[in-house]
C-alpha cells in the first residue's frame, strides 16, 4: 500500500466521520497539497524516518500557492500530524508494523508568527481616524479591538448573538475559507473548533452604547455588512483595514494583531490571566500565559521600575 491510499483509506473511510467537517477539509487540502505530491507514491512499508526527515525539511522551503510566503509552522505541523495519524492508523489495523513518523519534531513558530500588538499611541490614532469616519462599515475594527474576537467569529457574528439588554455578546460560530471539490476557494460558516471558543463575552457600557446607535441604521442580521445591507466581504474588509493603516502611518500589522492587542491593553489594565483566557476562547490558561508571557514581561518591568530605593 502506498501513502496515497493510506491517506486515502484512512480520512475517507475512517477518520471522516469522526471529526467537524472543518478539520476534515483542512486535513484533506493538508494531504493533497504538502504530503501526497511528494511521498504519495512510496511504501508505507518501505519509507523510513530519513526519508520523511528529507520531505520535512523541503516543506520548510515549500510556498503557498494562495500567499506566494513560506508555509506557516501552523501548516507543517498539521502536515505532520495528518502524516502521524495515518500511520497509527495503519498499525491499529495491521496495515504496516512500521512508524517511521515517531522520529518527526513539530517546528517552532516562525520568528514573524510572534505577537505583536499595536502601543496605545497607535490604538488611539486607529480610533481617532474611525471615528472621523462616521462609517458603520469600521465599527468591526473597533469591536475586535475591545472584544479580542477572532476574524471568523467577527465575520459570523449577528444581531441574535449580542444581548444588548445584558450587555453579553454569544459566540457560537466562525466563518472559515476552504478549497470545495472543484478547487475553488469559498466561505463557510460552522461552529468553532473547539468547545472553550464557545463563550459569552460581557462588554463594556460604551461598547453596548454604541451597538445601540450601529443597530439601528443597519440593514443586515450581520454585524460585518456594508450600510446598504448586502454583503461585506473578508477580502474588502481586511483591504480597508491594511489602507487605514497606510494612510495614519501606522505599522502594517494584521488584522490578528487586533486580538493580540485587547489582550495587551487587558494584561495592562490587570485583567486576570483566567479572566482574559476565558474571553479571548482558549483552551486553558497556560495556553495564554504562553501566548503572551512577553506582554506580561514589558508590564513587570514597567512595575519594577516604578521601586525606588527606601534610603
Amino acid at each position: 500500500m502506498t501513502i496515497k491510499e493510506l491517506l486515502f483509506e484512512w480520512l475517507y473511510e475512517n477518520h471522516k466521520n469522526e471529526i467537524k467537517e472543518r478539520t476534515f477539509l483542512r486535513y484533506e487540502c493538508t494531504a493533497l497539497s504538502h504530503i501526497i505530491p511528494s511521498i504519495g507514491d512510496f511504501d508505507v512499508n518501505s519509507i523510513g524516518p530519513r526519508d520523511l526527515q528529507k520531505w520535512l525539511n523541503e516543506l520548510k522551503e515549500k510556498k503557498s500557492e494562495r500567499t506566494r510566503r513560506p508555509l506557516s509552522s501552523s501548516s507543517i505541523n498539521t502536515a505532520i500530524i495528518v502524516l502521524r495519524l495515518a500511520f497509527e492508523y495503519a498499525n491499529d489495523f495491521e496495515i504496516t508494523n512500521n512508524n517511521p513518523t515517531t522520529k518527526l519534531k513539530r517546528i517552532q513558530k516562525n520568528e514573524s508568527q510572534v505577537v505583536r500588538a499595536f502601543t496605545r499611541e497607535e490604538q488611539i490614532k486607529i480610533e481617532r481616524y474611525i471615528d472621523k469616519q462616521n462609517d458603520d462599515e469600521y465599527f468591526g475594527y473597533i469591536l475586535t479591538l475591545y472584544t479580542g474576537l477572532r476574524l471568523g467569529e467577527l465575520m459570523a457574528l449577528t444581531w441574535k448573538d449580542i444581548n444588548l439588554k445584558s450587555g453579553v455578546m454569544t459566540i457560537n460560530k466562525s466563518q472559515y475559507k476552504t478549497r470545495v471539490e472543484s478547487g475553488k476557494w469559498v466561505y463557510k460558516i460552522s461552529t468553532p473548533k473547539s468547545k472553550k471558543s464557545i463563550r459569552e463575552i460581557p462588554l463594556p457600557t460604551f461598547l453596548k452604547e454604541k451597538l445601540k446607535e450601529v443597530k439601528k441604521r443597519k440593514h443586515s442580521d450581520k454585524i460585518v455588512a456594508k450600510n446598504d445591507g448586502s454583503k461585506l466581504v473578508e477580502k474588502t474588509f481586511i483591504y480597508r483595514f491594511n489602507s487605514l493603516l497606510r494612510k495614519i502611518r501606522v505599522r502594517q500589522l494584521n488584522f490578528h494583531c487586533l486580538r493580540h492587542t485587547f489582550a495587551t491593553r487587558a494584561l495592562e489594565n490587570k485583567m486576570d490571566i483566567k479572566t482574559l483566557s476565558e474571553i479571548l476562547g482558549h483552551a486553558n490558561a497556560s495556553t495564554t500565559l504562553n501566548i503572551y508571557a512577553h506582554s506580561l514581561l514589558d508590564h513587570k518591568k514597567s512595575q519594577m521600575r516604578k521601586l525606588k530605593r527606601l534610603i
